[in-house]
């Protein structure tokens, strides 16, 4: 069966039109001449097996048949000339679009666009749309396609049908897309167009999608009268348009598949889930869920949302996906680059960015917030040994939201953060000391009243976490106080070593042109020597380094201040009579003999932080003393355990260079599970009476694993193999940090390169050689005659109470040592520090500031100044008075 084309039938009637009066003319019968040529060409059409019968196989056919052409008057050829003119016309006009189909085709679809790109409304409050230029461009495609569809129809242009049969194809399909996701929106638009105006815009790929199938059909009909045939390109178009969209969104669509798979219970999908991110996945993507499909983290991914079945992985398993991955805290990076609401509408974007505020912990990076400056003042006592350091922060928002600043500080090893101070309105504001749990809950519920609180609080050994509210939006500052009072490394009786506090985990960022501001002074030493830091001599036995360090700088041996002491001078004493009474804290420095270890068992992190740490661990290990008595042990710790050894030793076993060659060819992988290896070296240790074990690390932060094994096994063997936690960078350790009320548990200050630790921490567990180390002990008033020389300020008597604390806490005497905490001011695992705003908040959460007067300080440069005037104006004046 043939289809004759509209203009075939009209090409034919026309004929018939000019012939019927010359027919009639010559005295032929008109209807039955006309009749018999339609027999003619219906049997030539079925003849030739046309599919399709256009106005130019019209003409062929009848000058095949040789149908007569009729000689036309004057008059009667304009008629028919005029009739010609108008028939296509007439045609045209039946498939002409309306100048309407513009406003839901082009314009509204492109005012959209273009509100959408300058304000980021949608991106700022459900998600982003145009996630890439990719996606821009596919979208401004349908308002394009949609105009010259119209304008080629209205002409009647049939030289640009192919090209845009495939181009209205493929805007069919973003329009299709677009429809799907917006969804969701377009009930609450239907309210937003009442009460706001706007409420159209979430209905704008809806009404184009219309709209382009409507000038579809009007394109198709053009295509019939002029070619012959339809549109051909419709299922093609529509595929390329699908598969463009998918290739757009791949990334995140397969990040979101493979994420879904790594937080499957099942350890294979788990498994494979990681190796295809570690392969294929984005990184963004990934980053984007570690702050949680929130607004500003979440572009509308189709394709993964029916792939998954709409699950979404928490924000704590992200982050602990991305370690699995990458091997790097989520936070260590700056935040994703998302695009978020813009002008007038910037504050939609601020809703649910800071999920972690108010908990324990430190959290994602926060758009705006910065810290504002910096600065450290320190004093040292080079004879007593210890050190008081005080850090201002003051900290900058920039967005439209109160914030909290948080971060986790790492102290000077064996430090305690002894006073927490924050400036309101300009006043400052002292701490109160109370158990743990006390300050948290009153931090937290004032928090959500959103007034001024600061809160301190350990987090893990050496470690403690500072966390601020609120930081003021628009540019407001907030100004916070943290005092540390440590002792000093002594790796020598006439040596020691500061190091300054520096953060581990922050949640706000660092500009670059940020300096940290330092200053300490050192009173009773023979000298101070810096690499980093210009030494200064401002009086007699007085020293000074001072200058500006990045945060960076902080970890490095450059920026270590060392003192030298007088190695003969082992007492020192401090009175604190608020809290001593009458008694006094005396400390010795002694040399302790710790028995060497003969068996050692290496736990060596497996995660790809540890790349640049391996070839030091193996130096190290060839450099073990080759003795019959020494055996070593050496784990890999991924989530299966490898170990390289079977008992290495010098008496049989797999030799020690082929373990040292097995660890040279190690590579880091993403973040592995450590914990399984540290049980199995806890096993293997615990087999030996002088067994210990050197857990070799990158950053831990996230627990993948439960600790509880290893808890277990330290409760009924409180005696057990002792594991010494060597980590080669400086990022948080959440590991180590659930792991800090096991006494076993040690974490290793780190003074310079890995090598250079590494080797002195073997060589000392090894050798059994003596060791400085500090003794302190309370004594009464009526003891043994002191001198004078020998005293020093109460930082000394904090010392003894955190020792005491820690002693008190490993005997499960938690209330004491709560209670001794409290009464000597300082922040530790049983206790906290917190400052409320006014007398009320106190009141309501049972808690007591300390007394202004109580607390440590460090003088002003400039009272320090006024003192040596007056102390030369003294001496001046005592000369001149006459004898």
């Amino acid at each position: 069966m043939s289809t004759w084309t509209t203009a075939a039938r009209n090409e034919l009637e026309r004929y018939f039109a000019r012939l019927g009066p010359w027919l009639k003319a010559s005295g032929a019968d008109p209807a039955e001449v006309i009749e018999d040529l339609r027999e003619h060409l219906r049997r030539e059409v079925e003849a030739g097996g046309l599919p399709v019968v256009t106005d130019g196989d019209v003409r062929r056919l009848l000058a095949k048949i040789g149908a007569p052409e009729p000689e036309a008057t004057a008059p009667e050829t304009a008629a028919v000339a005029r009739e010609e003119t108008r028939a296509p016309e007439a045609g045209r006009h039946g498939s002409r679009p309306g100048a309407w189909l513009l406003l839901p085709g082009a314009l509204l679809p492109f005012i959209a666009l273009v509100i959408e790109l300058t304000t980021g409304m949608c991106a700022g409050i459900f998600f982003d749309p145009l996630p890439t230029l990719g996606h821009v461009a596919l979208v401004v495609l349908v308002p394009l396609v949609n105009l010259l569809v119209w304008e080629t129809v209205r002409e009647g242009r049939t030289s640009r049908v192919r090209a845009l049969d495939w181009a209205n194809a493929v805007a069919v399909a973003v329009a299709v897309y677009y429809t799907v996701i917006y969804l969701p929106l377009m009930v609450p638009g239907v309210y937003a167009m009442i009460f706001f105006g706007w409420g159209l815009l979430p209905w704008s790929p809806l009404l184009a999608l219309v709209a382009t199938l409507m000038l579809r059909r009007r394109l198709r009909r053009l295509a019939e009268e002029r070619n012959g045939t339809g549109l051909r390109a419709g299922g093609k178009g529509f595929l390329v348009g699908v598969v463009a969209l998918v290739l757009l969104g791949a990334p995140d669509w397969i990040t979101r598949v493979a994420m879904d798979m790594a937080a499957s219970s099942e350890p294979a999908t788990r498994a494979r889930g990681v190796g295809w991110l570690r392969t294929l996945g984005s990184e963004d993507a990934m980053l984007r869920a570690c702050y949680g499909r929130t607004p500003n983290a979440a572009n509308m991914d189709l394709v993964g949302l029916v792939l998954t079945g709409g699950r979404d992985v928490s924000a704590g398993t992200a982050r602990e996906i991305y370690y699995r991955v990458t091997g790097r805290p989520f936070n260590a990076v700056p935040p994703p680059n998302v695009r978020t609401a813009r002008g007038g509408f910037a504050e939609l974007s601020e809703w649910t960015w800071d999920a972690d505020q108010g908990g324990a912990a430190v959290g994602g990076r926060i758009k705006g917030l910065y810290l504002r400056s910096s600065r450290l003042d320190a004093v040292v006592d080079a004879t007593a040994a210890w050190s008081y350091t005080e850090w201002i922060l003051e900290f900058r928002n920039d967005s439209l939201r109160q914030r909290e600043a948080r971060a986790q500080v790492l102290l000077p090893p064996g430090g305690v953060v002894s006073r927490l101070t924050l400036w309101v309105d300009g006043e400052e504001r002292e701490a109160a000391f109370a158990g743990r749990s006390e300050t948290r809950q009153a931090y937290q519920s004032v928090v959500q009243r959103r007034r001024d609180p600061v809160l301190v609080t350990t987090a893990g050994p050496d470690r403690v976490l500072v966390q601020c509210f609120p930081v003021p939006p628009g540019g407001g500052t907030m100004k916070v106080r943290v005092g540390i009072t440590a002792p000093l490394i002594l790796p020598a009786a006439g040596e020691g070593i500061f190091v300054w506090p520096r953060f581990i985990e922050r949640n706000f960022n660092l500009s670059d042109d940020l300096r940290h501001t330092v200053w300490l002074e050192s009173k009773g030493g023979p000298g101070l020597t810096c690499e980093a830091l210009p030494v200064e001599e401002l009086k007699a036995g007085v020293q000074a380094v001072r200058g500006e360090l990045r945060m960076a700088a902080f970890a490095s041996p450059e920026a270590q201040v060392r003192v030298r002491r007088d190695p003969e001078r082992r007492t020192a004493w401090a009175r604190d009579e608020r809290t001593l009474g009458d008694d006094v804290v005396v400390q010795t420095l002694v040399e302790t003999n710790s028995p060497p270890v003969g068996h050692l068992v290496f736990v060596l992190d497996a995660s790809e932080g540890m790349d640049d740490a391996f070839a030091s661990v193996a130096r190290t290990l060839a450099d073990l003393p080759d003795a019959a008595r020494f055996s070593v042990d050496v784990l890999v710790a991924r989530d299966e355990p490898v170990r390289l050894n079977d008992g290495a030793s010098a008496d049989g076993g797999v030799s020690p260079s082929q373990v040292v060659a097995g660890v040279r060819r190690l590579r880091g992988v993403g973040g592995q599970d450590n914990l399984p290896a540290l049980v199995q070296a806890w096993d293997l240790a615990s087999r030996h009476a002088d067994g210990a074990i050197v857990w070799v690390h990158a950053s831990q932060p996230v627990q993948l694993g439960s600790g509880e094994a290893l808890e277990q096994r330290y409760d009924r063997r409180p005696g057990g193999p002792r594991i010494h936690s060597f980590q080669v960078d400086g990022g948080p350790n959440r590991l180590i940090e659930a792991l800090d009320k096991l006494p076993g548990v040690i974490a290793v200050p780190r003074l310079g390169t890995v090598e250079e630790d590494l080797a002195a921490l073997v060589r000392r567990l090894t050798s059994g050689d003596p060791a400085p180390a500090v003794v302190r002990v309370r004594q009464g008033a009526g003891g043994a005659e002191r001198s004078s020389e020998d005293r020093t300020a109460p930082h000394l008597a904090r010392l003894w109470a955190l020792q005491q604390t820690q002693e008190l806490r490993a005997k499960r005497q938690v209330r004491d040592a709560v209670e001794l905490a409290g009464r000597f001011q300082l922040v530790t695992p049983v206790s906290g520090a917190v400052v409320l705003e006014n007398q009320q908040q106190y009141d309501a959460a049972g808690l007591t500031p300390v007394d202004p007067q109580t607390v440590p300080s460090i003088p002003e440069p400039g009272t320090w100044a006024l003192l040596l005037l007056g102390g030369a104006m003294l001496w001046f004046g005592r000369r001149r008075r006459p004898r």
